[in-house]
């Protein structure tokens, strides 16, 4: 699975309200013993179904038609690959720069950055890709 899939399936990951098809999409992009690093005081998530659980509970509050897209190819060397990341909600945009540790063709490693303050209110992990070539506007909130 190319870096770009792997991006994909986390996304939809956690924008999916159906848990089996949270945990199937899981299944096919991360490792059984996943480690997931949140941008906040949030503890590190080490295991799918742990994982799942995780992500469940926090977008349990998320409204109906959030989305998830890659602003670009994600850039890979060394087994890890760097994706700026949009979320896309009712009320705001966010763009996030994840990085991922890649083994034997599946996440092993998910760490996030999140500029302060960004993820508050939306519920989402986001971060900071201005100074990569992503246009955003001020608090890292892309201009509609």
């Amino acid at each position: 699975m190319t870096s770009e899939e792997l991006f994909t399936r986390w996304g939809a990951a956690w924008v999916t309200r159906d848990p089996g098809e949270r945990e199937r999409l899981l299944a096919a992009c991360c490792s059984a013993d996943v480690e997931f690093i949140p941008p906040d005081e949030r503890p590190v998530v080490r295991g799918r179904r742990a994982l799942a659980e995780h992500i469940t509970a926090y977008t349990a509050s998320w409204p109906d038609g959030v989305t998830v897209e890659l602003v670009r190819p994600p850039e890979t060397h060394h087994g890890w690959s760097r994706g700026y990341v949009r979320w896309t909600f009712p009320a705001t945009r966010l763009v996030g720069c994840d990085l991922i540790r890649i083994e034997n063709g599946k996440i092993a490693t998910m760490l996030v950055f999140a500029e302060n303050g960004a993820a508050d209110g939306a519920g989402t992990d986001a971060g900071n890709g201005a100074e990569n070539g992503v246009e955003n506007g001020p608090d890292n909130r892309e201009q509609t």
